[in-house]
């Protein structure tokens, strides 16, 4: 089997010293460009790949990062039944590798179980109010990554969505198809995301003189429990015309709830979910979604968790991830002339 090229034959082949491949290769020293470029080529055409291992060890670093999506006592769910952490994990990872570190995901249930190995850093996803992850590694001293504010206002590294604008939009946009009446079909408000969501609902309907409709969904966020909070929605006097959930599961039983009493959707009952999914896109009708860019949340996560790993400078930046509504068949309805249901039908195409 040929052996992997080592620093020393670039060096030898490059006419440099091994001090010189180093710097060209990480981007430190003053070399000239001239040379810099000349050492990458030379590396480039033997093959050469740096032993991310080595490098770590030398820094005194382990290599691994854990990634760890917060629970809570009264709502545990599997993290692989929703695409949005799925994408998340899968990008970080990616991520991880590139920059030469392996990615430790774990539950988070249990914190003390992650006392059982050395980390350079972690990030936390979606942490709750009082959280018992964050809770461990501060007091470990070992660098905190959040994707989400941590809700008690601790100061943090973290990369989110702007939750408030985004809820603003999705309601405009259902608004803007005929709905008078949205109701806000939540999870409970143990993370930023959940009480950013509520605040922007509610500032939305005080804004547009409509009485808020709110009901929260059991802990679980499944099928199951927004089949349920929309059954009750539906059994109001004075029920909504459209429904937005804070998760696409949520929203799936919405669409369920809505097809068990017979309501047509979308044009009795226009639903929408926050977070995009293959089941979503599938769903009859297909499900509007706020797009939340998890592939680029774990992506900004993984890079801030090696800055603050590698780098000696200030605090990284803590980064908003735009969103963008996906607009599909369980909202494609529009707005005649004149105001009300009487103007309200059903969109071609």
């Amino acid at each position: 089997m040929r052996r992997p090229v080592g620093i020393k034959q670039v060096a030898e082949t490059a006419g440099v010293s091994i001090t010189t491949v180093s710097h060209a290769l990480n981007g430190k020293g003053r070399l000239p460009e001239a040379t810099r470029q000349h050492v990458r080529q030379i590396a480039e055409q033997l093959g050469y790949s740096p032993n991310a291992t080595a490098r770590n060890l030398a820094g005194g670093r382990t290599g691994l990062i854990g990634l760890a999506v917060a629970q809570t006592l009264e709502g545990r769910f599997a993290v692989s039944d929703f695409a949005y952490y799925s994408q998340l994990m899968s990008s970080a990872t990616t991520a991880a590798i590139d920059h030469g570190y392996a990615l430790v995901l774990a539950s988070g249930e249990e914190a003390r179980a992650w006392r059982n190995i050395r980390l350079d850093g972690v990030i936390i996803v979606d942490p709750v109010r009082s959280d018992p992850l964050c809770r461990e590694f501060l007091a470990q001293r070992v660098p905190i990554v959040t994707t989400g504010r941590i809700p008690d206002g601790t100061d943090g590294c973290w990369v989110d969505n702007d939750h408030r604008a985004g809820t603003r939009s999705i309601l405009d946009h259902l608004a803007a198809r005929g709905a008078e009446r949205i109701a806000l079909l939540g999870s409970p408000l143990v993370t930023s995301y959940a009480t950013d969501v509520r605040d922007a609902y509610d500032g939305w309907c005080s804004e547009h003189m409509q009485e808020p409709i709110v009901v929260e969904a059991r802990d679980d966020l499944t099928e199951g429990s927004g089949f349920e909070a929309t059954v009750k929605l539906l059994r109001r006097r004075r029920p909504p015309d459209a429904v937005y959930a804070t998760l696409d599961r949520l929203a799936l039983g919405a669409l369920l709830a809505a097809q068990a009493r017979d309501l047509s959707v979308p044009r009795e009952l226009l639903v929408a979910g926050c977070t995009d999914s293959d089941a979503g896109k599938w769903a009859r009708p297909s499900l509007t979604a706020l797009a939340l860019n998890p592939e680029e949340i774990g992506r900004a996560a993984l890079a801030m968790m090696i800055g603050l790993i590698e780098g000696s400078g200030p605090q990284p930046e803590n980064v908003l991830v735009p969103t963008r509504i996906l607009p599909r068949g369980s909202t494609r309805r529009r707005v005649l002339k004149g105001r009300g249901h009487a103007g309200i039908a059903t969109a071609s195409g």
